[in-house]
């Protein structure tokens, strides 16, 4: 096992566990779902037709013993898988309760003090969300409608094939000075499956900077109000295109992540895949209907400013950025991340992970960036 393992929170399946338990329990699963098939297929029948089981290039096998051996089989096969779940169930009881112990207790007192300074309502910072609840608190300041100025950076054509892997897609995350990428594929058929890809925060100011991709539209991403940001991606993937219920995938560090899992969660669009890396997407949740993977630093601060996870859809991927002792920077930069999907393909877990669809065939990258609008 390697020095730096991911760690996998599957909330369908096993509920925390390292890559390598993860892998295993899958394969467990799927293995005894076809000696269970086989084990049945050898029941006896009212005519049997023979006492013999033969496979090919193999002598034949009486079918009373090829039955018991496989019983026994399946028995080590639960046996096992059982002893990993509770394994992984242990864990995850450790990480509750460390989340119940330090981190839950602090989101609330960060609420409550956010709610003392701006004179907001203290009962909801004590609530099961307080996270939203302080960025509800300091969004009631930013204006809740937004003109953004969206416009698309000319020159060469960038052709794309479709993504093949989770670090095709990280790799497509753009700079935050051209914070949108879009790849709309359409078959022969005419059917469009798009790829949006948006990067982080730009400006970290708080004030209503021409920067839609600023602190401001992060408070109202997190608080759930209208976000300058979110309104420039929307009308990119109109400029491209993309129009309501076609299949489109997103993909977004930081910022872009949660400006991927609103449109993701809208149903304006069919949405067929969510990747988010770095992004603080603890008060939002998937419902299932799509592949959605979550991956993040244990020392990026980032993705902890969302608050903990509540009955969140994401498969989440941990693990440390291997960044030097306090470089909060560095954890959360998205070469970073990008090592970490390119770790990820290689991983023993990857084959077993929620499949993202790809489309198929080249398309050209649009690219675009987006301003407030000014008087």
């Amino acid at each position: 096992m390697g020095a730096n393992p991911f760690w996998i929170h599957d909330p369908t399946t096993v509920t925390v566990c390292d890559e390598f338990v993860y892998a295993l329990v899958v394969t467990l699963d799927r293995q005894a779902v076809a000696v269970t098939s086989i084990w049945s297929d050898l029941a006896p029948r009212e005519n049997p037709g023979a006492s013999v089981f033969e496979i090919p290039i193999l002598p034949p096998i009486e079918l009373s013993w090829a039955r018991k051996a496989l019983g026994a089989t399946l028995d080590d096969l639960q046996w096992l898988r059982g002893s990993l779940l509770a394994y992984a169930q242990d864990t995850a009881h450790q990480e509750r309760a460390g989340a119940l112990a330090w981190a839950e207790p602090a989101e609330r007192a960060l609420a409550l003090g956010v709610s003392l300074a701006a004179g907001g309502d203290v009962e909801g910072a004590l609530g099961s969300n307080p996270i939203a609840h302080a960025a509800q608190t300091v969004g009631g300041a930013i204006p809740p409608i937004h003109e953004v100025v969206v416009s698309e950076s000319l020159g060469n054509p960038v052709m794309a094939q479709a993504p093949r892997s989770l670090a095709d897609r990280v790799a497509r995350i753009p700079e935050t000075d051209t914070p949108i990428r879009i790849e709309r594929y359409v078959d022969d058929d005419g059917n469009a499956h798009s790829e949006v890809y948006i990067a982080g925060t730009h400006d970290w100011g708080m004030g209503t900077s021409a920067e839609p991709f600023d602190m401001n539209s992060n408070i109202a991403l997190v608080a759930g109000i209208p976000a300058a940001s979110l309104i420039g991606v929307q009308s990119a993937m109109a400029r491209a295109g993309i129009r309501h219920g076609e299949k489109v995938t997103f993909t977004g560090h930081s910022q872009g992540g949660i400006i991927a899992a609103r449109l993701a969660e809208s149903g304006t669009y069919r949405t067929t895949g969510l990747v988010v890396v770095g992004s603080p997407t603890g008060t939002l949740s998937t419902n299932g209907r799509y592949p959605a993977l979550a991956l993040r630093h244990t020392d990026d601060v980032v993705p902890r400013l969302g608050g903990s996870d509540r009955g969140s859809g994401f498969t989440t991927i941990e693990r440390h950025s291997s960044s030097s002792f306090g470089d909060v920077a560095g954890a959360h930069e998205k070469s970073g991340y990008l090592q970490m999907a390119k770790d990820l393909d290689s991983s023993p877990a990857a084959p077993h992970l929620p499949e993202i669809p790809t489309p198929s065939g080249t398309t050209e990258a649009r690219v675009f960036s987006a301003r407030r609008a000014t008087g």
